[in-house]
């Protein structure tokens, strides 16, 4: 017969996927199960190059998205549903049938073309690294070998030595006129622990000492912090506060606070200081290569254990050191948003690695975002900072005083007028940065990755997947929608004046010709008064610490 004549080994399938992505997991885990074979193709790639050509072809700014015979055939859900009621199979037969030999080649032309235009532009993009300034780096006065040493040495002592808090004269002006400074240590315990370890000979302790703080691995702390010089003829430095930089800026868990930045526990010590898009390329494609080989087949949970045992774990902790000598002044808008998205991601990735979602309780939840900091350019950057200080142009966010009360507006944002980071906030504020930010919970978006050169698409597909997930008609007869509570309740303010214009903006991110938009049409142009319900946010982390 002619069903026999069909050979069952033709791939006709093709499946454009972004790495990390979970409903591109888990529409090739659905294939694969059901003996459908396909060809993959990744539209990581920056500048967007593929993904384009692909949203030309299926009109969807979503991925996955599956052409069956060169024709755009869905998304995951359609996948899933073909499968269950045998569509699916069915056009993959009609497409073999009708393609025969010539279907050895699934991929639309147009994809192909784009795949190549692609590795083009990323040879390109390789090529010009050559041409990049270089710049020396502040550390090349150390030798390598040395600074390897007193690494070493420091690490050790780290392990040894206890931290302990104390509380220290602020000085004056200043309010509180007293403070507690976290995980520090005596100068005392330093020199003695060096006095019975240091097997450096013709070198003192005091000296070691001293070069452990010119190489940025200990550090003085409060106003009595002179070092170890006794300039004044004195021994003060054994009661002055010093922090070593392994108790300093290793992530610890609620109630403990992390003193310090924890990309900076050492003092990048790169040749070279690369343009910040570079850096951040790394990175993202460092933290999205990890999130994606320790994604479940199905998209819905993610191994952070494993993760952070993973090599590639420590490999992308060091890298993010470079984060250090970035300019944020030399990106554009769109490289600026796209920076400080996968930053925020990537710094997310690497808390809950270490320490775990928030899980002690309402103020492990309201200042877990604002515990920990990466060091961006010589300056410290929270969650919270680039959040609502850069991407939402210095506005209060959700755990802010006024933002409790119901009156955000009450709240300052994060930076002072005299705050040097307000050089690097972005006005106006695009909403669909909410989407783009992943906390590691549950009811968070999926993590993406994003290009400056890409960023228009990439954020309406963000807001698109977020939006039709989310939207839910509670009942059409009294204009009642049910949202999430980024949109409805903690930033309403940032998507509309009222329940009607955040609704009307949320109608636009609903695929044309699908039913909810047409619900949320018809409620719109209904007259009604308009009313959203929030559902519960659910911050159970998405995997395994």
């Amino acid at each position: 017969s002619e069903e026999d004549t069909l050979d069952p080994t033709t791939v006709v399938v093709a499946v454009v996927t972004t790495s990390s992505c979970p409903h591109c997991r888990r529409a090739k885990t659905a294939m694969t199960a059901a003996g459908i074979a396909f060809e993959e193709i990744d539209a990581s790639a920056p500048d967007g190059i593929v993904l384009d050509a692909a949203r030309q072809l299926s009109g969807m700014r979503t991925v996955p998205q599956v052409f069956v015979g060169g024709t755009c055939y869905g998304g995951a859900d359609d996948v899933e549903v073909g499968i269950g009621n045998g569509d699916l199979a069915r056009e993959v037969d009609d497409a073999r049938r009708e393609g025969g030999a010539v279907r050895d080649e699934p991929v639309p032309v147009a994809i192909r073309d784009a795949i190549r235009d692609a590795k083009a532009a990323m040879d390109d993009d390789a090529a010009n690294m050559d041409d990049v300034a270089v710049v020396d780096g502040d550390d090349t006065s150390i030798d390598s070998k040395h600074y390897e040493k007193l690494e070493r040495m420091c690490e050790r002592m780290a392990s040894e030595v206890a931290p302990r808090d104390a509380w220290v004269f602020a000085g004056f002006p200043a309010w509180p006129p007293v403070v507690k400074e976290r995980a520090v240590v005596s100068g005392d315990d330093v020199v003695k622990w060096l006095d019975a370890n240091n097997d450096d000979e013709g070198e003192g302790s005091i000296q070691t000492a001293r070069a452990l703080m010119e190489a940025g691995l200990v550090a003085s702390v409060g106003l009595r912090g002179h070092g170890f010089d006794g300039a004044d003829g004195t021994d003060a430095w054994r009661t002055s506060l010093f922090r070593l930089s392994d108790h300093a800026c290793v992530p610890t868990r609620w109630p403990e606070l992390t003193p310090g930045c924890i990309n900076a526990r050492r003092r990048w010590r790169g040749s070279n200081r690369r343009p910040a898009r570079y850096v951040a390329r790394d990175l993202r494609a460092r933290i999205t290569s990890l999130y994606d080989e320790f994604l479940s087949p199905d998209g819905t949970y993610v191994d952070y254990a494993g993760m952070y045992r993973s090599p590639k774990f420590a490999q992308y902790v060091d890298a993010a050191a470079e984060l250090q000598t970035v300019d944020l002044r030399s990106l554009t808008r769109d490289e600026k948003i796209a920076f400080f998205v996968n930053v925020y991601n990537a710094m997310i990735v690497h808390v809950t690695c270490v320490v775990g979602p928030p899980s002690g309780g309402f103020l492990d939840k309201l200042t877990f975002f604002n515990r920990y900091k990466y060091d961006i350019g010589g300056y410290a950057w929270s969650c919270d900072d680039i959040e609502h200080g850069a991407l939402r142009g210095n506005r209060p966010g959700a755990a802010s005083v006024g933002a409790i009360l119901g009156k955000p507006s009450v709240s300052p944002g994060p930076f002072a007028s005299d705050d040097p980071r307000r050089a690097f906030t972005i006005e106006p504020m695009d909403p669909r940065v909410h989407f783009a930010l992943v906390c590691g919970a549950k009811s968070c978006p999926p993590i993406r990755t994003y290009t400056g050169t890409g960023l228009e698409s990439q954020l309406d597909a963000a807001a698109e997947a977020f939006v039709t997930g989310d939207v839910e008609i509670v009942d059409d007869s009294n204009s009642t929608v049910r949202c999430s509570k980024i949109i409805g309740e903690w930033y309403a303010e940032d998507f509309g004046v009222d329940d009607a214009s955040r609704l009307e903006w949320m109608s636009r991110y609903l695929p044309l010709g699908s039913t909810k938009r047409e619900e949320v049409d018809a409620i719109l142009g209904g007259g009604g008064e308009v009313k959203l319900e929030t559902a519960e946010y659910d911050w159970t982390l998405n995997g395994e610490y």
